[in-house]
Formats: structure tokens, sequence, C-alpha cells
């Protein structure tokens, strides 16, 4: 599993963790999915180019 070391800053950090929390509980996704969505999404709209469009689902247990 490749791991991406990510520094917040101390004003947006419990904010920010609350927030993509949410999200994920949400979604019923993982946190980690969250956050590499966000920069996907990110990433294009700098207009550069994403490999892959979607991400496979590698939950063992998708629920429904």
């Amino acid at each position: 599993m490749a791991h991406l070391n990510i520094y917040l800053s101390r004003e947006r950090e419990k904010w920010l963790r609350e927030n993509l929390d949410d999200i994920a509980r949400n979604e019923n996704r993982s946190l980690s999915y969250i956050v590499e969505e966000a920069l996907v999404k990110f990433v294009q709209a700098l207009g550069k180019h994403v490999p892959q469009t979607k991400r496979k689902d590698h939950r063992t247990r998708a629920t429904t």
C-alpha cells in the first residue's frame, strides 16, 4: 500500500479532519479513499491528465 505524508496546518487540521470523516462515513468509504478522490479532482481541475478516471473498489465487503 502506498503512503503519502501530508502536513495539515494547525488552523485547518481539526476542521478538515471532522469534515472528511463525515464525508467518508456518509459515503461508506475510507478516509484515504475520500482524500485520494479529492486530490484527483484537484489535479484534474489544473488540467492535468489522470490515467484512470475511476478507482476500483477494493473493499472486501461492499455494502448497499
